[in-house]
C-alpha cells in the first residue's frame, strides 16, 4: 500500500522502492494533463519573447549578441599540465601500453553499462520466459520420468540462452591498482571535461557561490576535485572524498602528491571506503559516475537521500550519456524533488528550466536526455586524440527557483540553414518545443543569438503559443512547424 503522496524513505523500507516509484509516476502522469490521453498535431502561432535584460544589454553594447548569456563555455577541455605530470610519475614502474589498452577496454565496458535488474523484474521476466517456452513446447508427449527430466533440461536451456541475451549481466567492478590505473587513462579526461563543463555553469550563472566544503560520493581518482579546483581552489577548505576502493584511493591522493606517495596527508583533504554517519554539511556534493555501480534502486535511493541532506547548496549527480544513464539520473531528480515537493525546499538548477516530470522521460522513445563536451585524450601511451564525451546529469539545489532563469534549454545541436534555424528546447513549462526562427519574423537580435547558440544553452527567451506543445524526437518535420497536443 502506498502510505504517503510522494516518494520518502519510510514508503521505500515499507513497501519497496519499485512500487513507491511506480506509484509516484502515476501521480505525476496524471497531475501533468493526462499525458497519455493526448496525441501530437502541428500549429504554426509560436511566439519568442527575448527577455527585456538581454535586450537592453544588447542595446548598451554590454555584449554581441553570440556572447549572450545564455551560452555555456563549449570550449575543448585538456587536463592540467600538473595533472598529467603526476599520471606519468604514477605510471614509471608500470607498461603504459598495456596500460592504455585496458584502459580502452574499460571504457567500452563502463559505456555500455546497465543498471542490476530488480529482483521481482528478473523474476517476472524468468516465468514470462518459461511460460512461452512451455506453451511452445505443449505438444510434445512425456511418456517417463526420464522424459520429463530431458524436457525440463531443454526448457533450462533455452531459458538460460534467452536470459543470457535479454538480462544485463551486471557485476561489480573490483578496482584493484592495476584497474584504477586503467580507469585512470581511460576514464579521467572525459570525466574532469564534463565536471568542469557543469562547474563553468554554476560559475557563471550563481557568481555569488564560492563553496569551502567539497564532498565526493564515488571519488575514483579525483577528477571532482581537480575539476572543482580549477574554479574554487582558494574557497574549498575541506575535500571528503568516498570510494569503496582502498587502492583508487591511495592513487587519487598519490595524484595529488605529484604522481609519487609522500606519506604525508594533503591538507584539508580526506579519504573513506563509506558514507560517514556523520551529519556534517558540506556545500557542493557530487556523484560522478558512481550511481550505476550500487546494486539495486533502493540503494541508489537511499545514497541520493544521504547526499541531499549532506548538502547545504547544490548536489550535482552524473552519469553516462546512455538510456541506462540517463534513467538513473531522472530516477534520482525526481526522487528529490518528490521528497521535497510539499516544503518546496529544492529545485532543478541545471539543465531542467522545470520541477515537472521529464518530457523526454514521458517521450519514452528511446532516446537519452544529454548532452555533450570534447576534450584531449592524455598524451600518454599514444598521441592526443580530441573526442566527445556524452553525458546525462542533474544539478539540484536547496531553496526555491526564484532567483535561477527560466530560459528554454537547447537540448539537441540546432540546425543552422542558409535563411533559418531550427532550435529544439525544453521549456519552462515541461514541454519539448521545436522553433524555427528567421530574420524577418524574428528580428536581427533573436536570429543572430540563436544562430551561435549550441546544443546544451539557455536561450534568453519565453516561448509562448495558444497551446501547449510537445514534441517527440523521432519526428521527421524539420520545418516551421511546431508541434502541440490535443486530446484524442
Amino acid at each position: 500500500m502506498f502510505t504517503c503522496k510522494d516518494l520518502c524513505l519510510q514508503c521505500i523500507k515499507k513497501v519497496g522502492v519499485r512500487h513507491c516509484i511506480a506509484k509516484y509516476t502515476e501521480n505525476k502522469l496524471i497531475n501533468s494533463m493526462n499525458f497519455q490521453n493526448y496525441t501530437v498535431s502541428t500549429f504554426r502561432n509560436l511566439s519568442i519573447i527575448p527577455d527585456g535584460n538581454f535586450i537592453k544589454d544588447i542595446s548598451m553594447d554590454s555584449y554581441k549578441p553570440k556572447h549572450h548569456p545564455g551560452r555555456m563555455d563549449n570550449k575543448v577541455i585538456t587536463l592540467p599540465d600538473t595533472f598529467l605530470k603526476a599520471v606519468l610519475k604514477a605510471l614509471e614502474d608500470y607498461p603504459i601500453k598495456a596500460v592504455v589498452e585496458s584502459g580502452n577496454k574499460l571504457t567500452r565496458h563502463l559505456k555500455g553499462r546497465h543498471p542490476l535488474m530488480e529482483k521481482d523484474v528478473f523474476q517476472l521476466t524468468v516465468n514470462k520466459i518459461q511460460n512461452n517456452l512451455h506453451q511452445r513446447h505443449e505438444n510434445i508427449v512425456l511418456k517417463d520420468k526420464v522424459d520429463e527430466q530431458k524436457f525440463e533440461k531443454m526448457i533450462n536451456d533455452k531459458l538460460y540462452n534467452i536470459l543470457k541475451k535479454k538480462v544485463y549481466n551486471w557485476k561489480p567492478i573490483k578496482y584493484d591498482i592495476y584497474t584504477s590505473l586503467a580507469y585512470l587513462l581511460g576514464r579521467a579526461p572525459a570525466e574532469y571535461a564534463v565536471l568542469t563543463k557543469i562547474f563553468s555553469e554554476i560559475v557563471n550563472r550563481d557568481k555569488e557561490f564560492t563553496p569551502k566544503s567539497l564532498f565526493d560520493f564515488g571519488s575514483g581518482v579525483g577528477t571532482v576535485t581537480w575539476a572543482a579546483n580549477t574554479f574554487w581552489k582558494k574557497h574549498i577548505f575541506e575535500y571528503f572524498n568516498v570510494d569503496v576502493s582502498a587502492d583508487i584511493n591511495d592513487l587519487a591522493q598519490i595524484l595529488l602528491q605529484g604522481g609519487k606517495g609522500t606519506g604525508n596527508i594533503v591538507k584539508g583533504t580526506f579519504y573513506r571506503q563509506f558514507l560517514p554517519a556523520t551529519n556534517t554539511k558540506y556545500d557542493l556534493v557530487v556523484s560522478s559516475y558512481s550511481l550505476m555501480e550500487l546494486p539495486s534502486a533502493e540503494s541508489r535511493l537511499e545514497a541520493v537521500l544521504n547526499l541531499w541532506n549532506k548538502t547545504d547548496q547544490y548536489l550535482v549527480i552524473v552519469e553516462q550519456g546512455t538510456n541506462a544513464g540517463f534513467k538513473v539520473i531522472n530516477e534520482a531528480r525526481d526522487f528529490i524533488l518528490g521528497v521535497d515537493k510539499e516544503s518546496n525546499k529544492s529545485h532543478v538548477f541545471s539543465p531542467c528550466p522545470h520541477d515537472s516530470m521529464c518530457p523526454r522521460f514521458l517521450a519514452n522513445d528511446g532516446t537519452p536526455c544529454n548532452f555533450s563536451v570534447r576534450y584531449w585524450t592524455m598524451p600518454i601511451g599514444s598521441k592526443p586524440q580530441l573526442l566527445t564525451e556524452k553525458y546525462s546529469y542533474v544539478v539540484l539545489k536547496k531553496g526555491l527557483r526564484n532567483n535561477d532563469v527560466k530560459w528554454p534549454r537547447i537540448v539537441r545541436a540546432p540546425l543552422v540553414r542558409p535563411r533559418h534555424t531550427i532550435c529544439r528546447m525544453c521549456t519552462a513549462n515541461g514541454q519539448l518545443r521545436e522553433a524555427t526562427l528567421t530574420l524577418r519574423k524574428h528580428g536581427k537580435t533573436i536570429y543572430h543569438c540563436v544562430r551561435s547558440s549550441k546544443w546544451g544553452d539557455l536561450l534568453p527567451v519565453t516561448l509562448e503559443d495558444e497551446k501547449s506543445a510537445a514534441v517527440p524526437e523521432n519526428s521527421d518535420t524539420r520545418d516551421s512547424n511546431n508541434i502541440d497536443m490535443k486530446k484524442n
